[in-house]
């Protein structure tokens, strides 16, 4: 991964290009461009003929209409999901933030973990561009955290994305990217079983339609045409 600069953002890229070798050698693919411009940062996966490009942005107004569509749908999937309206969730896989940020607009507080540095420093730095939300970021392994927090939460959201198997065609550019820069979770059975003894009312473990990672049985399933739901019932009431 190459980090480039403004004039504005040249010290802060080299102490974070230090760091991240130092924390996370592993997300230095050479197909990765990291870029800080002004207060934004920007991230390009060469792997295309023409680069993809992400830039997280919680203030893209394409984006926020299509959110305020979702918020105004009774059926949308994720009233189904989590029918208890201004109950506290934890997002394990925080990813780019996509999902937790539909739940906050929803009308939930929504606490995400993120163990890879480099997507927690592109969320962060969204985070405070957006400035009035109801979410809250930390960095780490989420089955530590839950296994040390005293924390109770009602709702726990896994995402497990990328077990795809029928299609092997690259996903969108945005998980793409996503696939090279995260960390993915080892023992996903592990986490599971740890949510549902910490979580009040449910656990909604997210899965393409076509997964291959062999998770405990859920109590039941909500499906979508491309997704699995599996809902699992909280032990901790």
């Amino acid at each position: 991964m190459k980090i480039v600069s403004d004039i504005i953002n040249k010290d802060k890229s080299l102490f974070i290009e230090n760091k991240l070798k130092d924390i996370c050698p592993k997300i230095f693919n050479e197909n990765i461009l990291l870029k800080f411009e002004e207060s934004n940062i920007h991230i390009l996966n060469t792997n295309y003929k023409k680069p993809a490009f992400v830039n997280i942005s919680f203030l893209d107004k394409k984006v926020n209409d299509r959110l305020k569509i979702r918020m105004r749908d009774n059926n949308d999937i994720f009233n189904k999901i989590f029918p208890d309206k201004g109950s506290e969730i934890l997002d394990c896989t925080a990813g780019f933030g996509r999902d937790a940020r539909i739940l906050d607009l929803l009308g939930y507080k929504v606490t995400m973990i993120e163990k890879s540095p480099l997507i927690i420093l592109i969320l962060k730095n969204a985070l405070n561009i957006l400035k009035d939300h109801n979410l809250t970021l930390y960095y780490g392994d989420s089955y530590d955290f839950l296994n040390h927090s005293e924390k109770e939460y009602d709702y726990i959201y896994i995402d497990f994305m990328f077990d795809k198997t029928k299609d092997k065609s690259l996903s969108s550019k945005n998980d793409e990217i996503l696939k090279i820069i995260s960390l993915s979770e080892k023992n996903k059975n592990r986490l599971i079983k740890l949510a549902i003894k910490k979580s009040k009312k449910r656990v909604i473990v997210k899965e393409p339609k076509h997964s291959s990672s062999n998770i405990i049985n859920a109590n039941f399933n909500i499906k979508t045409k491309l997704i699995n739901y599996n809902i699992y019932n909280g032990e901790n009431k």
